[in-house]
């Protein structure tokens, strides 16, 4: 026989029971929807690899030996230029919360063929702003070599294709000065000398010590004996039947970008009212300079591929990282519509 509750308990229970419900419902939304930052992925990362891939390749000149090794201050990203490296790969990778996973950015540091590769498909935890990204890089350019026995790095340079124009544009830095007799260097210099040595000493143990140890950074690699000759070779050895150029030829489909070059916009409205098909695997590839430009055996040899196209996206010179944007706009739109 049950034993009748007390009026009171049973109103307890009543006003009770909903806030338990609710206490399990807020547990399991927690749960479910809190990430760590490891597990956050890219936009279309690789479980679902989008199907036209693209590739910007920023060719770098007149980049120093320091940078170059990785040895700049992360604090100061404007000596060396560090500040154009960092804001491309930003522009290029970049979207509002998210990273592009279809894009590939090549970093070529001349005269030194050496090139930072960042493949937005498997970036993790890399943030926006230029501080971070710089140490990204250092990292990698830091840890990408081998070291002598000062600490610092050792030579890049060689491998087949340097520009031999880039190689004596290089500040080498201070030397002995030619006809004047070292004893007769004043003072005043020589402490100016003395303390730039040892402030570049410390800013290297400093720079050792923070990335020793460390594991590579997801999505990032360094490659050596690298030049802009043996990146085309590649493209086209790597180029599909998707891959094509304007008009309809063999090749990869490779934008030079230029303020002389055919419209950009032209070019994708040809394409769009030519219906021509873009739903098969396709890889587009853009190469920009950096803030110095074009040097002048990287257009030469840009120039007389045959499968580059110059292409323009107006008469404003316009900085780097602004080009990679306004060219990933343009591009959106055309593979949107289709």
């Amino acid at each position: 026989m049950l034993k009748r509750l007390p009026a009171w308990s049973v109103l307890l229970a009543l006003l009770l029971l909903p806030g338990a419900a609710a206490f399990v419902t807020n547990n399991q939304l927690t749960g479910s929807t809190i990430l760590r930052a490891s597990e956050i992925k890219p936009i279309d990362d690789d479980d679902n690899t989008p199907t036209n891939q693209r590739n910007v390749i920023v060719l770098c000149q007149n980049v120093s030996h320091d940078v170059a090794s990785g040895i700049f201050d992360v604090n100061n990203l404007l000596k060396g230029r560090v500040d154009v490296l960092a804001r491309c790969v930003t522009s290029a990778l970049w979207v509002s919360n998210g990273v592009r996973a279809d894009t590939t950015l090549y970093l070529m540091l001349s005269p030194h063929n050496v090139t930072v590769e960042v493949r937005g498909s498997r970036v993790r935890s890399l943030t926006p702003d230029e501080r971070t990204v710089a140490l990204y890089l250092q990292r990698t350019l830091w840890t990408g070599g081998g070291k002598d026995d000062d600490g610092g790095r050792m030579n890049h340079t060689g491998g087949r294709g340097t520009c031999p124009s880039n190689v004596g544009n290089v500040p080498a830095g201070p030397g002995p000065s030619k006809g004047k007799n070292p004893q007769s260097t004043p003072m005043s210099e020589e402490k100016t000398l003395r303390d730039a040595r040892k402030g570049r000493e410390a800013m290297i143990h400093r720079i050792r010590v923070a990335h020793r140890g460390k594991s590579p950074l997801p999505g990032f690699a360094l490659h050596r004996d690298d030049n802009l000759q043996a990146r085309l070779d590649e493209l086209a050895a790597s180029s599909s039947p998707g891959d094509a150029d304007d008009d309809g030829g063999g090749g990869p489909l490779v934008w030079m970008l230029s303020e002389t070059g055919d419209p950009l916009w032209e070019l994708l409205e040809v394409q769009k009212r030519k219906r021509l098909s873009r739903r098969a695997a396709s890889t587009t590839t853009l190469i920009l300079g950096n803030q110095l430009g074009y040097s002048a055996c990287d257009e030469e040899l840009l120039r007389g591929t045959p499968f580059v196209r110059e292409v323009s996206l107006g008469s404003l010179s316009l900085l780097t990282s602004q080009c990679s944007t306004v060219a990933h706009h343009y591009l959106d739109r055309f593979f949107e519509l289709e």
